[in-house]
């Protein structure tokens, strides 16, 4: 699957083990490819001219032994971006007209999600066994340490207004509230989803958490744990499995996509956030693969079509107070249409991304058969069948001499 990532500056694509970083300048569009294979590949050799006993060549996890990007994001300020892949490897890099890798980084297991603190000191790395490892941004060769820890895979994370809690969201329809960065003090839990949770986000004025998952529900919870508002997406009588939220703070607009899905549909939350109110939908012709907001308020999408790879929609508040939501002209002569030209010609670097595993099938928790209620249905079936057999008389023994 291919990921999208929007920055101050320009435009990341990742597909593969490769980073797509669109630099825009004075109008100009500057591509430069970033391989995070090849810079493993420099550090295995390196390894074997040491002698040192690591060897970073041999912790691919996927299936098929094929290296990707697992996880991706920017700083706050754009000025680092976080990468994992498969090898079980963290990247830094540091954000300019040139990219340059800072740090690179072993993880102890598969990363699922990752993010920034918002004081940029550290990087929280979320894995598939439920644990979340803090990497050092100021200290680039310093090891992780471990943060929290759930009992099963981690979906989505994120820390809130400075950084006083981390909240995390796992594959057994919870989320976890903690303290940061004291996070073994629990602060709430979120409790009412009925399936894995696969996406948060998070609202600063009032303070709320948005939270979607698989059982297609989209809910408005404060950080005590309430639930304040609560909606489903669907498409006719069939619901959707949320696969990633991301929120817009100025415009209050909230965009969701789906697993399988080529609809996009976008909420409105009112000014308390008790309400929680569907604004409308985008067709696209594929599934989406993912979405961004850029730093004017637009919005990316990426999906899954040949010659059709992005599009972008801008996203204003009219003087009614309602957002409008439109796809920009192809004819502007823009920046937008001059990176949409660059990545909508270029398919053969995003058709990597089709054999990539499908996340949902991760996400769904395996069906394990209940034996205490099947011990109990068996007993309560011997005693039904016993009571229904006649007992048999008693013959009475005579004594004889």
């Amino acid at each position: 699957m291919a990921s999208l990532r929007c920055c101050e500056s320009g435009v990341v694509c990742v597909s593969g083990t490769t980073l797509a970083v669109i630099t825009l300048r004075d109008g100009i569009v500057d591509r430069q490819n970033i391989n995070i294979e090849e810079k493993r590949g420099l550090l295995v050799e390196e390894h074997k001219q040491e002698g040192n006993g690591e060897n970073p060549g041999a912790d691919v996890t996927s299936k098929d032994g094929q290296n990707r990007i697992l996880a991706c994001k920017f700083s706050p300020s754009w000025r680092y971006f976080a990468v994992c892949d498969d090898a079980k490897r963290l990247y830094l890099f540091s954000c300019g007209v040139q990219w340059e890798m800072v740090s690179n980084r072993a993880i102890s297991r598969r990363c699922t999600v990752l993010s920034f603190t918002q004081n940029e000191e550290s990087i929280l790395v979320a894995d598939k066994w439920g644990d979340v490892f803090q990497f050092s941004v100021t200290d680039p060769q310093k090891e992780g340490q471990l943060l929290l820890g759930h009992l099963s895979m981690l979906l989505d994370i994120l820390t809130t207004k400075e950084d006083r809690y981390v909240v995390t969201a796992d594959r057994d329809n919870k989320i976890r509230i903690s303290n940061y960065p004291n996070s073994f003090n629990v602060h709430a839990y979120c409790l009412h989803h009925t399936d894995y949770v696969s996406s948060l986000a998070y609202n600063e004025d009032p303070e709320v958490i948005l939270s979607g998952g698989g059982d297609g529900r989209i809910m408005v919870w404060n950080l005590h744990g309430q639930v304040l508002s609560q909606t489903t997406c669907s498409e006719g009588e069939t619901t959707l499995a949320v696969k990633k939220m991301i929120w817009e703070q100025n415009l209050k607009l909230l965009v969701v996509i789906f697993f399988h899905s080529p609809i996009v549909q976008l909420y409105t939350l009112a000014s308390d956030a008790a309400v929680l109110n569907h604004h409308q939908d985008v067709q696209l012709t594929s599934p989406v693969w993912d979405i961004s907001f850029d730093c004017k308020g637009q919005l990316w999408l990426l999906q899954d079509q040949e010659g059709d790879t992005i599009q972008v929609y801008s996203c204003q508040r009219t003087e009614q107070g309602t957002i409008k939501v439109e796809q920009i002209d192809s004819t502007h002569h823009c920046v937008e249409n001059k990176v949409l030209d660059v990545f909508n010609k270029d398919w053969p670097f995003f058709i990597v991304s089709e054999k990539a595993p499908d996340l949902s099938v991760d996400f769904k928790k395996k069906e394990t058969p209940d034996n205490y209620s099947i011990y109990l249905q068996k007993k309560q079936d011997r005693l039904n069948l016993t009571t229904k057999q006649p007992s048999e008389p008693q013959t009475k023994k005579v004594k004889t001499s």
